[in-house]
């Protein structure tokens, strides 16, 4: 079986709620982590910093604006939050919302393998079982809207590629196109007094959709300090170990993008308050995945400079085109990254250089070439590598079962 896996990982659930019902809600949690030892609840302060909530206090009285639970021995898949909205001076509501990992919650504890639509029979009934445990003022599954998903492809380097080391291959992508819908994440770097990305990841963002590529190992390391920053379990070494070769290419759909896609599917016959049936299918998750990475990192393979030059040339094109297709490839080489090329066009001579990057994809080159000292030729297209190891895959599963159906049938 493929460990490089497809479908998303987790996804985040949102109910109305009344304000009356906020404190009988909070303390039908306090009452679950007294009896159960499970959960801690928390208060969140300026700068996103969580500070242990105990509504029982006497300095606790004025409800905070945001409230989360969390499980403390182990995860369990849900992590609870109760926030405030922010819509009118005069008129203050309130939103449960429940971020769950299906594939966790419903009893696998697997944070490498995507969860697909076959994992969410056994979670939403484990979320029905919990959320009773706790208030009935959570209901159930059904009369949550969905606020979020983060769909995901896990590459497993090895499987795929062979033996490339997760941090060149990051340093590969991080050189990819960024679509103009889009911007690279950055945050301000105290040494060298400039903002700066992550260097583990490859993180876009806009309003409606998120874009990260990342090393799985670095991020589950990352969680695994803040969880015994926090006094919470650190993560399995069994789990690091396991995710050592991984890289995750994920679409984080906000609450912009889930308003669209419900509309579509209500128009599509699907009435129901989540819909999470119309969005959770495969294909639905392979259409958002396969959009996403096409419009950054591309459809096509990964060439040394001089091969993709030589490449080119192979083709015969006249003088004009060929000069033009190499002079792109070696601005883009000089400038590590698409994006930092496209900066030197504007206006016709910008529309002619996006022409050159389709012109590279029709003739399977990736417009990033693989660096002279790394010691690697050729990398072949982490999705579409995917896919054809997923498909033959599936062609030897069929042939499997008819093989052994036909068996059975002559017994």
């Amino acid at each position: 079986m493929l460990q490089s896996s497809l479908g998303f990982h987790t996804m985040t659930l949102s109910l109305p709620l009344e304000a009356g019902k906020v404190q009988p809600l909070i303390r039908h949690f306090r009452r679950y982590s007294q009896n159960t030892g499970l959960i801690q609840i928390y208060r969140i302060g300026e700068k996103n910093k969580m500070y242990e909530y105990n509504p029982t206090c006497k300095f606790e009285y004025v409800l905070p604006r945001h409230i989360k639970i969390k499980y403390c021995k182990e995860d369990h898949g849900i992590a609870w939050s109760i926030r405030c909205n922010n819509w009118s001076k005069d008129f203050r509501s309130y939103m449960v919302e429940a971020t769950i990992n299906p594939k966790i919650l419903g009893g696998i504890h697997d944070y490498i393998t995507a969860a697909t639509y076959d994992d969410m029979k056994d979670a939403i009934e484990k979320f029905n079982d919990e959320a009773c445990r706790i208030s009935p003022l959570l209901q159930t599954f059904d009369c949550y809207n969905l606020k979020r998903i983060d769909y995901c492809v896990n590459f497993d380097m090895n499987e795929l590629i062979g033996e490339i080391p997760p941090e060149l291959m990051m340093s590969l992508i991080k050189r990819s196109d960024i679509p103009p819908f889009c911007k690279e994440w950055t945050k301000y770097d105290t040494i060298s007094h400039r903002k700066k990305s992550r260097s583990e990841s490859f993180y876009l963002i806009n309003p409606s959709v998120n874009i990260n590529c990342y090393s799985k190992y670095m991020q589950l390391l990352e969680r695994s300090r803040e969880n015994e920053d926090r006094g919470f379990p650190p993560i399995p070494l069994s789990t690091l170990n396991a995710a050592q070769n991984i890289i995750r290419f994920e679409v984080q759909c906000k609450y912009r993008k889930i308003y669209t896609l419900s509309n579509r599917a209500e128009a599509s016959g699907n009435y129901s308050v989540n819909k999470y049936e119309s969005f959770l299918t495969y294909e639905a998750c392979d259409d958002m995945i396969n959009y996403y990475f096409v419009k950054t990192i591309g459809k096509s393979d990964w060439h040394t400079l001089q091969d993709a030059a030589c490449i080119v040339k192979s083709h015969n094109f006249n003088i004009q085109k060929e000069k033009r297709l190499i002079g792109a490839l070696e601005l883009i080489n000089k400038c590590r990254s698409v994006s930092k090329a496209k900066d030197y066009y504007q206006g016709s001579e910008l529309e002619t250089f996006k022409r050159t990057l389709k012109d590279l994809s029709g003739l399977n080159i990736n417009p990033v070439t693989i660096p002279k000292g790394w010691g690697y030729r050729y990398i072949p297209n982490l999705l579409y590598t995917y896919y054809d190891k997923a498909q033959k895959e599936k062609i030897e599963i069929q042939r499997m079962e008819e093989f052994m159906n036909g068996g059975y049938a002559k017994l």
